[in-house]
């Protein structure tokens, strides 16, 4: 498998093309959680506005490039794996194979999330234990354990990473959509790149990058927000990121500067 991810990433083009796109989105907040879940939000290709609206309503502006990811960052990174994690020598191996010829942090981590991608299926099932011990051992998890185990595996090859809890906008009859809000509490990751700060990705779904469709929480929340309502106002522009096969899977690259 680690042989045919490299063909993968060569295939895929992970160096920066000519232009950029963008997304443009904005959306109503409503309910007594909205304004203490949402705040001024910024990392690298991605930025949410929050201000006041009427009848006590937060305005969320959200505002999405796909121009190259611009880190020069090595790899290895010189940290040690994750002292807070348990030696795992199973998990150590694995994620040791999958970033093995990286010579950049973007390399590294996009070969870690097609890995992981290619390994776990997504599953929407609730029930199902997402710990990363369940889902390594178990092949299948939801957003919460594909990003909790995405985290777990880029920690122990010496990447800072941490999860994100927020709103991902959907359709009707998508995994885990809620009317109210017009998607589904979603789960994904922060990567922290020295030269560029923190980064999303999604690892059930992106590299390096989201869309415009992706709310996150300020602070997590520990219980499913109560009277929350998220409505869309306006959404506009296209992201041109490269789209690859891994397993199943079906992810959206970033490109990065070579």
């Amino acid at each position: 498998m680690i042989r045919r991810l490299a063909v993968l990433l060569t295939a895929a083009g992970l160096v920066s093309s000519a232009g950029a796109g963008e997304q443009v989105a904005s959306y109503r907040g409503e309910g007594e959680t909205a304004a203490r879940l949402f705040e001024q939000y910024d990392n690298d290709g991605y930025s949410l506005a929050v201000s006041p609206g009427s009848g006590g309503s937060i305005e969320l502006s959200v505002r999405v490039s796909d121009s190259p990811l611009e880190s020069v960052a090595p790899f290895p990174t010189g940290r040690p794996r994750d002292r807070a994690l348990a030696a795992v020598p199973e998990r150590d191996a694995f994620a040791e194979r999958l970033a093995r010829g990286a010579t950049t942090q973007t390399d590294a981590v996009a070969r870690v999330l097609i890995g992981l991608a290619a390994l776990v299926r997504y599953d929407p099932d609730g029930v199902r234990r997402q710990e990363p011990s369940a889902v390594f051992a178990e092949r299948r998890a939801n957003c919460i354990g594909l990003s909790e185990l995405a985290v777990d595996l880029l920690r122990r090859v010496g990447i800072p990473a941490r999860t994100v809890q927020g709103v991902l906008k959907s359709e009707p009859g998508s995994p885990g959509y809620d009317a109210a809000i017009g998607g589904a509490y979603h789960r994904w990751i922060e990567v922290h790149y020295p030269d560029r700060g923190f980064v999303f990705s999604d690892p059930s779904a992106s590299v390096n990058g989201v869309d415009a469709r992706y709310l996150p929480f300020g602070r997590r929340a520990y219980a499913r927000p109560r009277g929350l309502k998220v409505t869309p106002v306006a959404f506009s522009g296209e992201l041109r990121y490269r789209r690859i096969a891994a397993g199943a899977a079906r992810l959206l690259l970033r490109a990065a500067e070579p």
